[in-house]
């Protein structure tokens, strides 16, 4: 097999398509910036390298004579000596990712956690630029290193492998070898303190026939496990020799079973979309394992498949992508930060479109040497190179792929802002799960919004007392109790269509989480909700999980232009953000550095350092958010001559639960709560929201994103093409000329 060759520091060069000329369209040498992104990447390696390796799977203590912290190779009893004063003492416990096992050699054998999720991208690129590196090659040699094969590590191991194995050596290869063919899983080490809760059985890198992606739906992994999982195996399968075992499979099985899963998957997200959609925070590993595949795949047909599955997810986070973050609903995402995550480098590394200052990001070893490029049509889509503003729709399934149409999203993308909203059928993944979102073009990063009744404590989560209606440019919100009441449902089945019409059968979800969340608001005495004085922070967050009140998260950036006993309207660079508070009153939550320095809580303390909390409150509360483009609003004054044309009515509130917005685009928006459902009754211009034929039908609609049947059109208004699947394969084809 062909050994992968490295020019300069990197694997950057453009790549001849295997699809026909005319095709090049989507094909990866399409990519329209390509010397901008090998002068991007062309430091990668160095500074992957220099963030270093061999620190963070060491064991912890303190010298006793100092209480200096100590970090050595030691388990758990042994003797070790204090650097400061030669003092032996014993080891204590060595920590989350510290060494837990010796073998008969002496050598360590198990580490705890997932250590090469981080440490083994900068072994690997301190080895590709330097291959005699002892301490990397002496790292990479430890037994406990060599067996994990855990999701997040085996995604970096099937970047190494076809790089680096030969210049391990033969008995490098041979012990590594051993320990894929005996690997299967019975922790979670990326879990905390989950990481040896009960499994049903022991998963391995092939997966279990009958499932999604081969993995079953209480403890098989999430999809991005999943995915990194079954592309290493893949790549594995491929590599390795002849009579070598992946999990206990012989070589041919493996990577026919672990075919026909990819395949599967592939097939399923042009018929349902994928379950763990628009993910933040995990689309990175999933991309990283496709990368693996296209770069290293020995056969055509595994190489399309991957070249397919990377264009989905790219094409479908284009659509979304403001200032290099996914804005609207996320299945598993956060708002952003203050320094960018790995998928805003990711998205600059490809698209340069970010207000971050980035001469100093550090991106992958995946990106920085992969051959696989976004094509021209997605680069344009994401890029925002096509006529701004549009709309678009979709369709979400259950997370394990079982049932289309699970979730609808609607999403608006104008010149400087996305707003998008998900709503939501059952409480599914309520600690990650980003309901809606507002992302505005920053000057230094983007700026995000959300909000919602505080009960996740998080900058996403879905509360079971919130309900959202979204409009184009426009949001409503509203938190109330529900009517879900043990005392008044004694015959309550998980079944009943009335109480709870959606559920998702055999998954990780709590069957009675919906039923144990929804009546604690409602009948649990409320505690007054006031603003906290600056030492109560800590009091305030940890009472007000279950609170009558609604919050929306605003970046501090912002500038509050002005604030009357009704309306707020917040200045961003070039966007206006206006919200009508909706309840019995409101407070601002804008603590000192002092005041959050003394706060516990790592979560609010993150809040507190990045936003400034509108706490609206009362029985029924929320608010009204709509956003202004800056070049059509100047100044203040254009910003209120616009929204005298808005209207906002809440006298039916109290009786109906109803609240109807006028919003500056001539939309009338009306939407009224249900306390025994998850979604409000929402008509817009009077037509009522059809959930049942969300999107005619479509897994995505949009002007530049279409999915439906089993084919994604993928176009910039001018030009564009069509996917879809022919005898397990992807086939490209050109879209009609639109003069024709």
């Amino acid at each position: 097999m062909t050994k992968p060759i490295l020019l300069s520091f990197c694997l950057l060069f453009a790549v001849g398509s295997l699809l026909p000329a005319q095709s090049a369209l989507w094909s990866v040498d399409s990519y329209p910036d390509e010397p901008g992104l090998q002068m991007r990447m062309a430091p990668m390696l160095p500074r992957i390298a220099a963030e270093g390796f061999a620190q963070r799977s060491l064991a912890n203590s303190k010298c006793p004579d100092t209480g200096l912290p100590v970090k050595t190779w030691a388990v758990k009893g042994e003797t070790i000596y204090s650097p400061y004063t030669g003092r032996a003492y014993q080891q204590g416990d060595t920590g989350y990712f510290g060494p837990k096992a010796r073998n008969e050699e002496g050598e360590i054998s198990a580490f705890g956690g997932d250590p090469l999720k981080y440490e083994l991208q900068s072994a690997t690129a301190q080895l590709l630029l330097h291959p005699g590196d002892a301490l990397a090659r002496g790292f990479l040699s430890i037994p406990g290193n060599l067996r994990q094969q855990y999701h997040f590590a085996c995604n970096n191991w099937a970047r190494f492998y076809p790089y680096l194995a030969d210049e391990m050596g033969e008995d490098w290869k041979a012990r590594f070898h051993d320990a894929v063919a005996d690997y299967e899983e019975t922790r979670r080490p990326s879990d905390g303190n989950r990481e040896y809760a009960p499994m049903s059985h022991p998963h391995d890198l092939v997966g279990e026939e009958g499932t999604l992606l081969g993995g079953n739906t209480i403890d098989g992994g999430t999809e991005n496990h999943k995915t990194m999982w079954r592309t290493s195996c893949m790549v594995y399968s491929q590599w390795m020799p002849e009579g070598t075992k992946i999990s206990g499979y012989d070589l041919p099985e493996a990577e026919t079973r672990v075919r026909a899963f990819l395949t599967e998957y592939a097939e399923r997200m042009l018929q349902t979309g994928n379950g763990e959609y628009d993910s933040q925070i995990y689309y990175p590993y999933s991309i990283e394992g496709y990368m693996n595949l296209y770069d290293f795949a020995q056969k055509p047909e595994d190489r399309a498949l991957a070249k397919f599955t990377l264009d989905y997810y790219f094409a479908t986070t284009a659509l979304k992508l403001v200032d290099g973050h996914i804005a609207g609903g996320m299945k598993r995402g956060y708002l952003p930060k203050g320094e960018p995550d790995k998928m805003e480098k990711l998205f600059w590394g490809y698209f340069d479109d970010v207000s971050r200052d980035m001469s100093e990001a550090v991106t992958t070893v995946h990106q920085a040497t992969t051959r696989y490029r976004p094509n021209t049509i997605i680069s344009k889509i994401a890029r925002g190179e096509v006529a701004l503003p549009y709309e678009a729709r979709m369709t979400r399934p259950f997370y394990h792929m079982d049932r289309k149409n699970g979730f609808q999203e609607s999403f608006y993308r104008s010149h400087t802002f996305g707003l998008g909203n998900v709503y939501m059928s059952i409480v599914d993944n309520p600690n990650q799960q980003m309901v809606w979102s507002l992302i505005v073009e920053g000057e230094d990063g983007p700026l995000g919004f959300t909000g919602g009744q505080p009960l996740r404590l998080t900058t996403s989560g879905h509360s079971p007392y919130t309900q959202t209606l979204h409009s184009k440019n426009t949001l409503l919100l509203l938190s109330a109790p529900s009517e879900l009441d043990e005392k008044q449902h004694p015959d309550f089945q998980i079944s009943d269509q009335r109480i709870n019409p959606w559920h998702l059968p055999d998954s990780a979800q709590a069957r009675e989480f919906e039923l144990a969340n929804r009546w604690k608001y409602a009948t649990e005495p409320l505690q007054p909700v006031s603003a906290p004085a600056e030492d109560e922070l800590e009091a305030f967050w940890e009472q007000k999980k279950y609170s009558a009140a609604s919050w929306l998260l605003i970046p501090k950036q912002m500038e509050l232009a002005k604030e009357t006993d009704r309306q707020l309207i917040w200045k961003a660079p070039n966007t206006w953000v206006a919200v009508w508070p909706v309840g019995t009153d409101y407070f601002m939550i804008n603590a000192s550095a002092e005041a959050i320095a003394k706060v516990k809580d790592k979560t609010w303390r993150s809040v507190l350092e990045q936003y400034i909390v509108l706490v609206v409150t009362g029985q029924q509360s929320g608010y009204a958010l709509e956003v202004l483009e800056g070049a059509g609003h100047p100044d203040l004054n254009a910003v209120l001559a616009s929204l005298k044309t808005a209207d906002l009515e809440t006298q039916g509130l109290k009786k109906t639960k109803t609240l109807t917005y006028q919003s500056t685009l001539g939309e009338k928006l009306e939407m009224t709560y249900r306390p025994d459902r998850l979604k409000a009754y929402g008509r817009i211009d009077g037509t009522p929201l059809d959930f049942e034929n969300w999107a005619g039908g479509a897994v995505y609609e949009s002007p530049y994103l279409r999915i439906k049947e089993g084919v994604m059109e993928v176009e910039d208004g001018t030009d564009g093409y069509r996917v879809f699947f022919r005898d397990g394969q992807p086939v490209y084809e050109l879209l009609n000329e639109k003069n024709d």
